[in-house]
């Protein structure tokens, strides 16, 4: 008796942590193009890389973003360059890191509630986004849209 009650009291629990999961809000990262939305799930605190080709010195350009509640943080900017019209300090707040294949532009506390960009192709532009092991070629499916990155709280439901 004792065995049956204890496996209904953990079937109950699981179900319940079913029914929370589906649909308790969770934190989306929403890609808005001129046909629709796509979204991610994204776990709070999770970091994401937005990287590219730059237009004028056609070198790689890497944004590492961090999702924090309603917010998208620039957590750094990692560049590769010529220097040219670069700082050569710190600016504050933030700190420049400068390592034998990228100049690292860190913190600043720069956020914003959106993130948009026109997506180039794969020779000029290149978007890459990447979520933890996950990387999508927006250059693929974006092909010369403006896009937009936004986080949106919504059940998985």
């Amino acid at each position: 008796m004792r065995k049956k009650l204890s496996l209904i009291l953990l079937c109950l629990l699981l179900l319940f942590a079913e029914i929370y999961l589906l649909f308790v809000p969770q934190y989306w990262l929403c890609l808005s193009h001129a046909s629709g939305r796509d979204g991610f799930l994204v776990p709070l605190g999770q970091g994401m890389v937005l990287s590219y080709i730059h237009s004028l010195e056609r070198t790689p350009v890497e944004d590492v973003f961090i999702l924090q509640g309603d917010r998208i943080w620039l957590y750094e900017e990692r560049v590769k360059s010529h220097n040219a019209g670069l700082p050569t300090f710190d600016q504050y707040p933030g700190s420049m890191i400068k390592t034998k294949n990228w100049l690292i532009f860190r913190g600043g506390r720069r956020h914003w509630p959106y993130v948009q960009c026109r997506v180039g192709n794969d020779s000029i532009g290149e978007n890459i986004l990447t979520i933890g092991r996950e990387r999508y070629e927006l250059y693929n499916t974006y092909r010369g849209e403006s896009i937009r990155l936004y986080v949106l709280m919504r059940p998985l439901l």
